[in-house]
């Protein structure tokens, strides 16, 4: 048989799938990586964000990609492409990032993505995931008991915790509401209880299931953010009289806003009482589990039917990659009940095809960063990471109650810390940080004011950061006349 030629034009698809070409750039990506990676650890940037208007930005991305070719032969995307993608991304990897929940990756982890990315196996069904699926399987399976959810537990690995947190609720639907919803429809007026601190997510799960406005009941909390158990019941009894069917709570593990957990025993017991579904969205603070010493705010996780928790936020792992775990893992099924015959060959429950079980026919393939990490280190290298970033926080606020312009809204139990300047504009604050930097972090709105939130993702930042951090605010707060 004569060899493909290749056509002598430097578009042709046969110049990019060369095991030749393929080393050089993985080669030189490496090193960029390499250097890049060093320059943040040690601060060479003069800012975390490179901030920017949105508009001036998408103006030079549309100016950029009018100039369409002058690719060298060979290369997939032009020179300095991937430099200018890295130059105007925001900077993680600085130990002076406090911004998003949103992991700073363990950089190892970069190449076995670039591996699954080659292997591109989609996991819907079995012959699409012949090592990820079982690898899946296993790793939920274990991480499920460790969580102590018992020994008929499971779970599934999906792609970000608003989808987990759909994707339970569904499950809830079909164990607990009456009737059918996936043959029959929602006739009836079914409800979730939920803190009026939940993630936005859980609101938006339910309108997508059809339940309207009226179909997420927020509840009441106390002054510490955690759900008020005396509004918790009268909130029941009052969405009954009025003639719904509440069919599950959630709680938080923790609170986005300000890193509080509710009370998992005191819903639990809520739950058992009223033959509920009892959720916990601990896309954040469940990684908390690994921890000795930080475990604390989660008791009662053990009794939940459902927990979403993001190995993307303290765990490392790159966006994004959110566990559903499952006190009985045979719920996983009732999600969904859709058949779709071309892909299987019979009605049972297969755990080996995953598309039974999540929203995705396709996904990436998610379990091979989680299955490799803890059959290497077990809960250690997490507990390590977990009991660093918790550190960095209860750091930051002992700093903060040693500044008496300060104020802190709570000792945090998690890696998040909520202050304030007092009598300042803290909006304003925050605005002046990201214009003149070289610090990145958030704000948030509690009771209509807004405080300053850091989320500490960054297991690099030490204590000299955290307090030239409080220094860097207080000198804006001077320069820019936001001194109360």
């Amino acid at each position: 048989m004569k060899p493909c030629l290749k056509p002598d034009f430097p578009h042709h698809w046969s110049n990019f799938y060369t095991p030749e070409t393929f080393r050089i750039t993985g080669n030189e990506m490496v090193e960029k990586l390499a250097v890049y990676l060093t320059d943040l650890q040690t601060r060479q940037f003069d800012r975390v964000l490179p901030h920017s208007a949105p508009e001036e930005r998408l103006r030079h991305w549309k100016l950029r990609i009018k100039d369409v070719g002058g690719a060298e032969t060979g290369a997939l995307w032009k020179g300095g492409f991937l430099k200018e993608v890295m130059a105007q991304s925001t900077r993680l990897h600085d130990p002076r990032y406090a911004g998003h929940q949103v992991a700073v990756p363990l950089p190892q982890l970069a190449w076995l993505q670039a591996a699954t990315a080659l292997l591109n196996n989609g996991m819907a069904i079995d012959e699409m995931g012949p090592a990820s699926s079982p690898m899946e399987e296993a790793v939920m399976q274990e991480l499920a008991k460790y969580m102590g959810l018992g020994g008929e537990s499971g779970g599934i690995l999906c792609h970000g915790g608003t989808l987990a947190n759909l994707t339970a609720l569904l499950a809830a639907r079909q164990r607990k509401a009456s009737g059918n919803a996936w043959k029959q429809g929602t006739e009836p007026r079914y409800a979730v209880l939920v803190s009026e601190q939940a993630h936005y997510c859980v609101d938006r799960a339910v309108r997508v299931m059809g339940w309207g406005e009226a179909g997420t009941v927020k509840v009441r909390t106390l002054s510490n953010h955690q759900i008020d158990p005396d509004a918790l019941q009268s909130t029941f009894e009052e969405i009954t009289g009025r003639g719904f069917e509440v069919i599950a709570v959630v709680g938080n593990a923790c609170t986005t806003s300000t890193g509080v957990f509710d009370d998992l025993e005191m819903l639990a017991g809520f739950a058992e009482q009223y033959d509920l579904w009892f959720h916990v969205d601990g896309a954040h603070g469940a990684a908390q589990v690994f921890s000795q010493l930080n475990n604390g705010p989660l008791k009662g996780i053990e009794k939940a039917d459902s927990v979403a928790m993001d190995f993307h936020k303290m765990l490392g792992v790159p966006a994004l990659c959110t566990g559903l775990f499952y006190r009985n893992g045979t719920d996983a099924y009732a999600a969904f009940s859709q058949k779709a015959a071309y892909l299987y060959e019979n009605e049972q429950d297969e755990w080996w095809n995953l598309s039974k079980r999540t929203f995705e026919c396709t996904k990436r393939m998610l379990s091979v960063a989680v299955f490799g990490i803890w059959e290497a280190h077990g809960p250690k290298l997490w507990e390590s990471l977990v009991d660093r970033l918790v550190d960095r926080a209860r750091v930051a606020a002992h700093e903060i109650e040693q500044r008496p312009q300060w104020e802190l809204f709570a000792h945090p139990q998690s890696n998040i810390v909520c202050f304030r300047l007092i009598g300042a504009d803290n909006a304003a604050l925050r605005q002046a940080m990201l214009e003149n930097g070289p610090y990145y972090i958030v704000k948030t709105e509690v009771n209509g004011e807004t405080w300053l939130r850091c989320t500490f993702q960054n297991p690099l930042t030490d204590d000299l950061d955290i307090a030239a951090l409080l220094d860097r605010l207080e000198e804006l707060a001077a320069s820019c006349s936001i001194q109360p």
